[in-house]
């Protein structure tokens, strides 16, 4: 009964072990990938963040202008009672000398309610939106870090799976030239090749297998790098689901003349700064404006010789009073005066630094053409070259076995193939890189998310 209560408990603990394992094991595709950074990269985190905090700002500034009430309890114990000096005479004392008197009790209650409402001030108004523009600010910052996550997650993807087809590459030169290896060592046993043939081979062949384990080391590497930039535990398992086939790079390069600057995020965050830049200067200005503001309190005292609040007995004198206040400024020093100056200045800032925006997202955009242009016309030739070298190879080795051919042709054949298969993946590497920054030039990578 104990070895079996001991095996199900094993088996059951197993079980679960196993289950709370395959948990953290995910197999993404590129656009879960993103749709998985979304949630949980940290740099998205935050954003949302911001936005939450900035909604919270607006109630915050907009509660300024609601009533403001606010209650004191004030209670005094005078220890010493305050003395008044008032003139003798008033006592029938001689005329030029003072007798002290004590006035009051000993206890004084206060008991005081306040409130004010703001009817007028120019510089709330201007502030309501100026801190709807803070809030504008933050959901467009939340929309720049989705597009760089996006970016970020595509090109760590895209590395994944460029490294990942090195590796098999390599895998499939090694092979073939392993068993090219053992063929030839077999001719070499049978006295119908030289040594220094089957050496050079097998030199070929370990430095194949040397970059077959660092192109691995380097996948792994490059799978964490995927993690991370997902906001991903580096702990968990992470399996991909695309393959390069499957990745478009068939972009049109035709010039667009439908697009605007507008399309880039960084633009729209330049114009809503702007915004903030004049809204800052209309509230200098308004600050000249007088301000109205309406006051009322009720208060209780409760004086007695004795601490008697809480009796039935104890006396409470009320008091309550009504305003209307108007504050008008006249003169700060011309505080005000430079502050608008410099505003005036903040504006034509941010007029410059947006023209100056609109003018490199020109350039960025031509620049991500003619890069993106040329890393698939150097992916083309590279392509073209791998054919070539897979004839070149298959060729020499046929004229090899056939006794026509040399042991060195086929080594620089291989040489020629391992590195014109590596050129063509580098090509592939860049392609796609440049495609992610062609399409961010153009405003379109979040449309893609």
């Amino acid at each position: 009964m104990k070895k079996s209560f001991s095996l199900a408990f094993l088996l059951l603990t197993g079980c679960v072990f196993a289950q709370q394992k395959n948990d953290s094991i995910y197999h993404f595709s590129l656009q879960q990938s993103i749709a998985y950074a979304m949630d949980h990269q940290g740099n998205m985190v935050n954003a949302r963040y911001e936005v939450d905090k900035a909604g919270a700002k607006v109630k915050e500034i907009r509660g300024i202008g609601l009533p403001q009430i606010s209650g004191t309890v004030n209670i005094q114990d005078f220890l010493e009672i305050p003395t008044t000096l008032i003139p003798a005479q008033f006592f029938n004392g001689p005329s030029g000398t003072f007798e002290p008197v004590k006035f009051g009790v000993q206890y004084n209650t206060t008991g005081e309610l306040d409130g004010s409402q703001i009817l007028f001030d120019g510089t709330y108004i201007v502030g309501l939106e100026a801190v709807k523009t803070y809030k504008e600010l933050s959901q467009k910052n939340l929309v720049q870090t989705t597009i760089q996550t996006t970016s970020s997650v595509m090109k760590a993807y895209y590395t994944v799976l460029v490294n990942y087809w090195r590796l098999q590459m390599f895998d499939a030169d090694a092979n073939r030239l392993k068993k090219l290896m053992d063929e030839t060592e077999s001719m070499y046993k049978s006295g119908f090749t030289e040594k220094i043939d089957w050496e050079r081979i097998k030199v070929n062949y370990n430095n194949l297998k040397t970059q077959e384990v660092n192109i691995g080391k380097i996948l792994l590497l490059s799978k964490q790098l995927l993690k991370f930039q997902m906001g991903m535990p580096l702990a968990d398992s992470l399996a991909l689901t695309d393959s390069l086939k499957s990745v478009p790079l068939n972009p049109d390069l035709q010039q667009d003349t439908s697009f605007r600057p507008e399309n880039r995020i960084e633009y729209s965050l330049a114009q809503t700064n702007m915004r903030a830049s004049e809204l800052q200067l209309q509230k200098d200005r308004f600050s000249y404006l007088p301000n109205l503001v309406l006051y009322g309190s009720v208060s209780e005292l409760a004086p007695g010789d004795n601490f008697e609040i809480f009796s039935p007995n104890q006396a409470w004198y009320p008091t309550a009073i009504v305003g209307l206040k108007m504050g008008i400024p006249i003169f700060d020093g011309l505080q005000k005066a430079y502050r608008v100056q410099q505003d005036k200045i903040g504006v034509k800032e941010s007029v410059t630094q947006l023209n100056t925006l609109k003018e490199s997202i020109y350039l960025d955009l031509r620049n991500s053409e003619t890069s993106l242009s040329n890393a698939l016309a150097d992916l083309k030739n590279q392509e073209e070259n791998m054919g070539l070298a897979q004839n070149v190879e298959h060729d020499s080795k046929a004229k090899y076995e056939a006794g026509t051919g040399s042991n060195l042709e086929v080594v620089d054949a291989e040489t020629a193939l391992t590195e014109s298969e590596t050129n063509y993946y580098n090509a592939l590497f860049n392609a796609l890189v440049a495609k992610v920054d062609y399409e961010q030039a153009k405003g379109t990578l979040y449309n893609k998310k």
